[in-house]
Order: C-alpha cells, then structure tokens, then sequence
C-alpha cells in the first residue's frame, strides 16, 4: 500500500453524512458517565478496602480520558450531533475534564488530515520519526508515557495555545502579511478556561469523597498524565506506524474490534480508521456502513486492517527485529 487515497468516483451515499443525536448522546452519557463513575468510587473504595483496592481501577480511568479524546476528536468534525453548537459545547466540556484546549486540539488534528504522512503532521507525527528504531527503541516509545514525562510539557502548550488565541485577538502583529492573520478561536478562551477549572473542580470533588481525602485529589491528574497518555500514544502508534512507509505516504490502519480493544483503545467506531480517513465527515455512527462499502467494491487492502491492537504492536516489532538481523548480515 502506497499510501492511502481515496478510489477515483467512489461516494457514499448523502444521508451518511448526516449525524445521529441519539448516537452522539449516549456516547456522551456513557463515556462521561463510566468515567466519572470511576472517579468517584475511588474514596470509596479506599475507606472499603484500602489504597490498593483503587489499583485495578486505575487503568478503567486512564482508558476513559483517553477515549474522551475521540468523542473530542468527533466534536471538531462537527459530526457528533447535527448542531454544530452542541458539537462544540460537549467538545469544550472534553477539553475541560482533558486540561486541553480545545481549539488547539481540532486545529491540530484538522492539520493532520490535510497533512497526514508529511512534516507538517502536527498532531501524531512522531510516527515519523520511528521508522528506523530498534525494537527496543518502539517498546519505549509506547512505555514512555507512563513515566509521566510529557504530560506537563503537554498541559503547559495546551495553556499556552489558550492563553495565545487570546492574545492574538487584537489583530495581527505589524510585521505579518495578511495572509498570516490567526483565526478566531473556535470557542472563547474564557470559555475554554472557565471549562477546564470548573471541571477540575468537580472531579476533585468526586475523587476526594467531597473532601473527606483530599490527597486522593492527586489521583485523577496521575493517571489521566501515564495511563491516558499511555493508552493515547499506543493507539496512534497502531494506527499509523509502518516501518515500510514510503515518503509522504499516509499510512493508515484498522483494527477488528475485540473485548480488549473495546475496554482500553476504542469507542465510537474510531477502530475502523482507514474508513475515517477516506470519509472525515462522515459521522462515526456510520462507519461501519462504509467499511462494508469498501469491502464490496474490493478496495480494502489486508495490510489495511489488523486482528487487534496488541497483533500490531507484535508485527511492528517483528519487522524491526528483522530489519535489524538484516542491516548486521
């Protein structure tokens, strides 16, 4: 596969492109409330059981921050619900439970599909940069996160690109062509700082038992910076990362869906990634609608489409191994 390109006259028909309040919604209340639910059973627990009695859950949290970056990455397309003010408000109330702005985030990862497999891949670039690593280079590229070193640099640019929509508000600085004029933010910065302190508040609340363990406080941003980022950085490995990749080339992958997958990696049909990346505006309630599609027409690669996300992460590392026992012969 030589890059991934859209077939000459292929078209869905109109009405995928129309998204389902009902799907958007309960995507809302389940991922919002699973997450929150774990929150909250934190103080409990530990006044049931104990410390250690929080650690299986642990994971179940950082899982689900995770996924609220795709039902985030859905509202920047505009195609969780029909509204686009809905999109946006369930998108700032994402940015607020993440610490990220929200802005920055749709921006980075509209870029990303205009410029998927280049430089100028601004959101999960660092695939790029792994195309010659060693096995044990890629396993600590995935284990990195949970060491927790880039989740403060990550919430200091998330500031930092709020509080620069801000300022950029005035208008251009003097010595900028026209053409360099910043867009307006796709929500206030007030609004997206107001978002991320409100929703910090609560879930103190909820992970303190309101107050009756306040260093239990410290849980949520722990997990969400090593087992969020974790999660979060294994997904964009899986599907994207190919040792092969030609220059330029937008190299995309799918995975079946399976129990494990499910619980840790995917919400939202966002598996069926190839069919995202063809189709970007058709809402992920449709998705598999169009991976049916592709199928009856012939145009799905196997290379485009992995069992699992552990499979991927073994096949990876087998090519670098033997690209490796290579290069020594």
């Amino acid at each position: 596969m030589h890059g991934l390109v859209r077939p000459v006259g292929v078209h869905v028909p109109r009405d995928w492109y129309v998204p389902s309040d009902a799907f958007g919604w309960r995507a809302v209340v389940v991922l919002f409330g699973v997450l929150l639910g774990a929150v909250a059973s934190l103080p409990w627990l530990v006044d049931r059981w104990g410390l250690l009695a929080m650690a299986p859950v642990l994971p179940l949290i950082g899982a689900y921050v995770y996924k609220l970056t795709i039902l985030m990455h859905e509202c920047c397309h505009r195609t969780l619900f029909r509204a686009r003010p809905t999109n946006d408000l369930v998108g700032l109330a994402c940015g607020g439970v993440l610490v990220t702005s929200y802005d920055a985030f749709c921006r980075a990862h509209w870029q990303h599909h205009r410029h998927c497999g280049t430089e100028e891949d601004g959101e999960e670039s660092d695939y790029l940069t792994l195309q010659d690593a060693s096995a044990s280079g890629l396993v600590l590229h995935l284990l990195k996160p949970l060491l927790g070193v880039q989740a403060a640099r990550m919430a200091l640019a998330a500031l930092r690109a709020i509080v620069g929509r801000r300022g950029a508000g005035g208008g251009p600085p003097a010595a900028a062509a026209p053409q360099a004029r910043p867009r307006a933010p796709i929500v206030s910065p007030a609004a997206q700082i107001g978002a991320i302190v409100a929703c910090q508040l609560g879930i103190a609340l909820l992970a303190t038992g309101f107050g009756r363990h306040p260093w239990l406080a410290l849980v949520y941003p722990a997990t969400a910076a090593t087992f969020g980022l974790f999660f979060s950085r294994v997904r964009a490995f899986c599907e994207h990362v190919r040792l092969d990749r030609h220059v330029g080339e937008c190299s995309v992958r799918s995975h079946l869906p399976n129990p494990i997958d499910r619980t840790f990696f995917y919400t939202l049909n966002m598996n069926l990634h190839v069919e995202h990346h063809l189709f970007p505006q058709v809402p992920a309630c449709h998705l598999p609608r169009v991976r049916e599609h592709l199928r009856d027409i012939g145009y799905l690669q196997p290379a485009m489409t992995s069992r699992s996300i552990l499979g991927t992460i073994a096949g990876v590392l087998g090519d670098a191994r033997r690209r490796r026992r290579r290069a020594i012969a």
